[in-house]
């Protein structure tokens, strides 16, 4: 049995895994919340209590500037195929983009507003 304090959203995000400010690994959210997120990599060097900081890159709209979504993460499981991990966002307005962007995935974004609304916070 799961035991989690929020619902988890699927998701196909892409995301950067860093480690000590520097980029280790690519990545991509399986489920996520507010709270934690299943992320599916093929980077090994890592385990339970490392922390990370992982970020969501975007540009659906060439003619708008790439937008970052950053979070700190501290892995608390390890699987073959990923990591689970508990997040944290500096920001309320990035978690905010972030629960949103899960919520309604880009590939059903109607004119962009999603992440104009990202883009705003």
């Amino acid at each position: 049995m799961e035991h989690r304090c929020t619902e988890r959203n699927p998701s196909e995000l892409k995301i950067l895994i860093c480690r000590h400010n520097h980029p280790v690994a690519i990545g991509r959210i399986k489920n996520g919340s507010q709270c934690g997120v299943f992320v599916e990599t093929d980077f090994v060097d890592i385990d339970c209590e490392h922390q990370v900081r992982l970020e969501v890159l975007l540009n659906k709209n060439p003619f708008t500037k790439l937008q970052r979504i950053e979070m700190q993460a501290i892995v608390i499981h390890k699987e073959e195929k990923g990591f689970g991990a508990e997040v944290d966002f500096a920001k309320d307005s990035d978690a905010t983009a972030f629960m949103d962007i899960l919520k309604y995935p880009q590939s059903s974004m109607p004119d962009n507003r999603l992440l104009a609304k990202a883009a705003n916070h």
